[in-house]
């Protein structure tokens, strides 16, 4: 009797086990401080008269995509002044302050883009001029490089509660010190950082051109030159690149470009207050490497009843992951390309991979 007992146990036990094996979305741990909920309830804006908005306001919200350091390219004149920007998918520049100020806003005009300029002077009231926006309220903060960098901006952005954020992005370095352009895949965990932290604004710094050459700086540009040949000011010899570097300085501007377009896209969610919906993120607990999990996700509303969901690794290793909702899955697809994602949609479960440095977004709607 006793081991008829003992064999009804293990069989228990052993078909406990293999109902957990046959489960793919079982050996998952849960992960702490993952979800970033920078905007619960509002999302401080600007407007591109420079005022500041409670709320997103489909006429007036202005999403700064900016690229810093820009001069007005006379070459082509004022009309198409800051061309290289608008190619590059920027809306808006924060010009040289050497160059006077009518030349930039012409400039912005010509190219459609938003002029971006803080501490006004006697002369503005003077301008009156749609291109440009006042920056005086906005808090500038810039992003720091390096794996604390994140946390210290995060910090950063909770101290200017009430005021809309824009974060400055390092894409620019002295590369005569030994300094390197941040790859496409940093680029892109910086600028997906900011906006989890709750940026509602980019800045990327700054351009090439001779000005950043002569202070030592290697910038972005589509078509940078070893040498621009303009000396300026300092008396010190202007940087000169390398072919590595103009190769690096190209190949960072293309992905800031492409992050611009993906990231304009994803303005109307992205200045909505944080979806209230709850959700889980867990990490598979068959990993490859003793370092701790860096992702981090958001969720923001979207129209229709929907849900956008940002998911980004800031680790060293790919990681597999799982998404648990408190209501039924009606539907979860990526974003950005058409491989399916595995879903419990009853419990409410989804997971997939996410490679080092990646990013993914994807659509949800849940059951009512």
């Amino acid at each position: 009797m006793q081991q008829r007992g003992m064999k009804a146990l293990l069989f228990g036990v052993l078909f406990t086990l293999a109902g957990c094996a046959s489960d793919p979305f079982a050996d998952y741990a849960p992960l702490d401080g993952a979800i970033q909920t920078a905007h619960p309830k509002t999302v401080p804006q600007a407007s591109r008269e420079g005022d500041i908005l409670p709320g997103y306001d489909v006429a007036r919200s202005f999403f700064p995509l900016a690229l810093s350091g820009a001069l007005v390219d006379y070459s082509r004149g004022l009309a198409r002044g800051y061309h290289a920007a608008l190619m590059g998918d920027f809306n808006a520049v924060t010009a040289d302050p050497e160059q006077p100020l009518e030349a930039q806003l012409a400039a912005a005009d010509g190219s459609r883009l938003q002029l971006l300029r803080a501490t006004p002077n006697e002369s503005w009231g003077r301008l009156q001029h749609a291109a440009l926006l006042d920056a005086s309220d906005i808090a500038v903060v810039a992003m720091p490089r390096g794996a604390g960098g994140t946390a210290a901006f995060a910090r950063s952005v909770r101290q200017h509660q009430g005021r809309p954020v824009w974060a400055l992005l390092p894409a620019s370095a002295r590369t005569g010190n030994g300094e390197t352009l941040p790859d496409p895949e940093e680029a892109q965990v910086t600028a997906f950082a900011a906006l989890m932290a709750g940026a509602t604004g980019l800045i990327w710094h700054g351009e090439d051109n001779y000005a950043a050459r002569n202070a030592g700086m290697l910038g972005i540009a589509p078509a940078p030159q070893s040498d621009y040949g303009i000396q300026t000011g300092s008396g010190l010899p202007a940087l000169k690149a390398t072919p590595g570097d103009v190769a690096a300085s190209r190949r960072l501007w293309t992905a800031v470009m492409q992050l611009n377009r993906r990231i304009a896209k994803l303005v109307p969610a992205l200045l909505q207050p944080d979806a209230g919906d709850p959700y889980t993120i867990a990490i598979a607990t068959a990993r490859s490497s003793e370092a701790a999990p860096r992702l981090r996700s958001l969720l923001k509303p979207t129209e229709a009843d929907g849900l956008l969901l940002i998911v980004l690794n800031e680790g060293p290793q790919t990681e597999a992951f799982r998404i648990g909702f408190s209501r039924a899955l009606r539907a979860v697809s990526r974003v950005d390309d058409v491989d399916p994602v595995a879903t419990d949609a009853e419990r409410g479960l989804f997971r997939d991979t996410i490679p080092t440095r990646g990013l993914r977004l994807y659509r949800i709607t849940l059951v009512k």
